[in-house]
């Protein structure tokens, strides 16, 4: 039998133009961010040894800078070695025997050059570490023109004075060129930085977006003797699984209007957030992808309005971990995020009772929420239950309609005191007459 041979290997275009469009803009800037996340964790397992969770990133920094011209990084958080970039850095997808990153956030070894490739035509890396250094430019149009040709040079380069990596990217394509000269951009992707790096930011790592250090989000809750925070941890495969929950602001006495599509003040903050290895794939989800209409549970309603909640995963094989290769989504179909569900789920409950019940009593309950302190959500006390206030149940109330002549209520509503006072008004305050007059106690 003749045995005929495909050619299976992919063309160079696939990762310039095709994988390229599985991001957006802001995804391959924060897949930069991410490897000099990585570079300053390796630094600090090198030189302290490994630890579970590394809480202190002080003297890390990067810069970013980007206008309609130009895209640059430039951190100070290690460098890469030569050895690893020419077995590692620049191989299209990680490599079998790429050594294990603990704890870290580049996980499929194509953020680097996917991000890089997305942005524009003219690449330069200088990357520094204590002991060697060197350069790589790459004319993507020239690269892609030999399309067997796969390898990518470096040369020798000085030291740059603290170890670190600097990457610019020139003649941005259009669309980008565009994106970085509109300020709105800029502020927006400052609001992802400090949201998604958030602990990262708490932790001593700074980050710079054209000069102005980004400030990164401060999750709390709100803890007193009728307010208890939940917390609860285990692990699940080698993962270790956080579930913390809370009452971030009062909830809304009512609904108006401009509550609908979460105008509400501090939406931001509301909804379930989604953390693997310290760094927010999913930030404020409303929706099917935690646990709001997931199951036959209540879909998220402006009510809710208050609650956070977060679910944290580490694990030191990052592929254990339940997110996309964008770093932006969580990966529904994974068992060990599944479980989790189940877990915010029971940390949710208590909430949507809350908010319920509170409205038999709103004054009660505004009360008791005023007294009640913020705290940061990542102090909440271990293994505690989500407390909340119970609200005296509600009344059995009665509707009565009945109808008179128009002039005759203006008549009664003069007697009450106001002749412009609404039909509902004197139909309350007359029944309201009669049961303090005629009715016995």
């Amino acid at each position: 039998m003749t045995v005929h041979k495909a050619d299976a290997s992919p063309p160079k275009e696939f990762f310039v133009n095709m994988i390229t469009k599985d991001i957006t803009i802001e995804d391959a800037i924060l897949d930069l961010l991410d490897n000099s996340l990585d570079g300053a964790r390796k630094v600090l397992y090198q030189k302290n040894g490994q630890k579970p969770v590394i809480d202190d990133y002080n003297g890390f920094e990067a810069h970013l800078h980007l206008d309609s011209n130009n895209f640059s990084i430039e951190d100070n958080c290690g460098g890469i070695s030569i050895s690893d970039a020419i077995d590692y850095a620049f191989h299209f997808g990680r490599r079998p025997d790429a050594p294990d990153g603990e704890y870290a956030i580049g996980v499929y070894g194509i953020g680097m050059k996917r991000a890089m490739f997305k942005m524009g035509r003219a690449i330069h890396i200088h990357s520094s570490n204590e002991k060697e250094a060197f350069t790589c430019d790459i004319d993507v149009d020239q690269w892609l023109a030999e399309p067997n040709n796969w390898e990518i040079e470096l040369e020798d380069a000085a030291l740059i004075k603290e170890s670190g990596t600097i990457i610019k990217v020139s003649r941005l394509l259009d669309s980008v060129s565009e994106i970085y000269s509109d300020m709105t951009f800029i502020n927006e992707l400052t609001r992802i930085v400090a949201r998604d790096y958030a602990v990262f930011l708490d932790k001593g790592f700074r980050i710079f977006i054209n000069g102005e250090k980004v400030h990164g989000y401060k999750y709390a809750v709100k803890e007193s003797d009728d307010f208890e925070p939940h917390r609860y941890s285990y692990e699940d495969e080698g993962v270790q699984v956080e579930i913390l929950a809370g009452m971030t602001a009062s909830p809304p006495d009512e609904i108006d209007p401009t509550e609908h599509g979460f105008v509400r003040t501090g939406a931001e903050y509301y909804g379930w957030f989604v953390l693997c290895n310290d760094r927010v794939v999913l930030a404020a989800n409303k929706n099917g992808r935690t646990v709001w209409g997931n199951g036959g549970f209540p879909i998220w309603h402006p009510q809710f309005n208050g609650f956070t909640g977060m679910a944290i995963f580490h694990s030191t094989n990052p592929n254990a971990l339940p997110w996309t290769t964008t770093k932006r989504d969580v990966d529904e179909s994974s068992p060990i995020y599944r479980r989790a569900v189940a877990q915010m789920k029971r940390a949710t409950k208590p909430w949507i009772e809350y908010t319920n019940q509170r409205k038999s009593d709103i004054d009660e309950a505004k009360r008791r929420e005023a007294s009640a302190k913020a705290i940061s959500l990542f102090s909440v006390n271990r293994d505690s239950e989500f407390k909340l206030p119970k609200s005296p149940g509600r009344p059995k109330l009665a509707t009565i309609s009945y109808k008179r002549e128009r002039d005759e209520v203006r008549n009664v509503a003069k007697a009450l005191g106001n002749e412009n006072m609404s039909y509902k008004n004197v139909g309350s305050k007359t029944f309201d007459y009669f049961v303090e007059n005629e009715l016995e106690d």
